[in-house]
């Protein structure tokens, strides 16, 4: 393995930021990980964050069954799930405006490292791995200027911030690579104050793509109503970009929350009646593709929604108390639940309704 260009003295800061996360959180310590006997198949599917039965911050490795292989107790609340598959990690990002990535051992649930970020910057709580690389959504916590983070991967699983890319708007959340050399930025266009928005009368929300290597800004796509913050991404097995909003106008307004970025640049509202988006109370929490389906859920509205993904038309909307991570493959979907509710639909297209012990949070990966 190579040495990391910062020597000694930063692993040890890192790890001795996970000596002082390391705090007794519920029945174990904070990033170590508790192994539950899974009945039928202790073969760790899905990962996500979650609360434990005392109301703490969790990652969970739960089987195709949801029932949960491992809890990894965390010091904060966690968001987002970025995965490596080459070295079987997985990175879980701080809430915003989060502090720490936490890296683990999928199987397993084995703690790694946790990665503390400068006073400078904040999380906002995604990120997503290309090749030996991590490229995190980050913003200035003074100004919310969007940052991309760069982080090199090691093989112990340690990370070092190798530089970032800027320059492309405030409050930037989901990101996701559309291949090795371009990412695709959900930019949410606010700018805030901890959590408190400052900027919503002037707020300038994208998507924007970005040259993964230089930074550029290849392109940039606006919806019609600037207070549309776009928030959370999916692709397509085409290609397409899926983009989900919350929307911060009115609370009398009633407007599409999701999109479609088609491959001839052509960036569409999905369809569906006045009185259906009004379920979804203004607010998209996750989103996901398979290769006919896009699916998205909404923890406001506790529903969800499943949209044709040529013709772009609503074909069916379910309730779902808390409904929480949307995850896909090409020919299969599963929803999560703050209520641990889980929606899962199988190769055959049937969808089935399970109960897991888990209190799922905002987001959650299919493996």
């Amino acid at each position: 393995m190579a040495s990391s260009p910062h020597g000694v003295s930063m692993k040890r800061r890192r790890f001795l930021s996970l000596s002082i996360a390391g705090l007794v959180v519920g029945s174990g310590i904070a990033g170590y990980a508790t192994y539950k006997k899974c009945e039928d198949d202790n073969t760790v599917a899905f990962l996500g964050c979650a609360r434990d039965g005392n109301d703490s911050y969790v990652l969970t490795g739960a089987n195709a069954q949801g029932e949960p292989c491992y809890t990894v107790p965390l010091s904060t609340r966690g968001h987002g799930v970025a995965i490596d598959r080459i070295r079987d990690f997985a990175f879980i990002f701080s809430r915003r405006p989060g502090e720490f990535i936490t890296v683990v051992e999928i199987q397993t649930g084995k703690l790694l490292s946790t990665y503390s970020v400068s006073d400078r910057y904040h999380l906002y709580g995604h990120g997503v791995v290309v090749g030996d690389k991590l490229y995190t959504s980050e913003g200035e916590r003074t100004t919310s200027n969007g940052v991309i983070g760069i982080y090199q991967i090691w093989q112990d699983g340690t990370l070092d911030r190798v530089g970032e890319h800027t320059g492309f708007g405030l409050g930037p959340h989901e990101i996701m690579a559309i291949d090795h050399s371009t990412l695709a930025l959900a930019v949410g266009g606010v700018q805030t104050q901890g959590r408190e928005p400052l900027n919503i009368e002037t707020m300038s929300p994208s998507l924007v793509l970005i040259d993964i290597h230089f930074g550029k800004v290849l392109g940039i796509h606006t919806l019609p109503d600037h207070q549309m913050s776009i928030r959370h991404l999916a692709m397509s097995t085409k290609g397409e970009i899926v983009t989900a909003q919350q929307y911060r106008g009115s609370k009398d307004d009633v407007q599409p929350l999701l999109a479609i970025r088609r491959l001839s640049g052509e960036y569409q509202q999905l369809v569906a009646t006045t009185e259906q988006w009004s379920r979804f109370n203004q607010y998209i929490g996750s989103v996901a593709c398979t290769e006919s389906q896009i699916v998205a859920t909404s923890p406001r509205g506790n529903c969800y929604g499943i949209w044709n993904i040529e013709s772009g038309e609503l074909e069916e909307l379910g309730p779902l108390l808390d409904a929480s991570g949307a995850a896909a493959k090409p020919d299969r979907f599963a929803l999560s639940a703050g209520s641990g509710r889980l929606v899962i639909q199988n190769v055959q297209k049937n969808i089935e309704f399970q109960t897991s012990e888990v209190h799922w949070d905002n987001h959650w990966v299919m493996l």
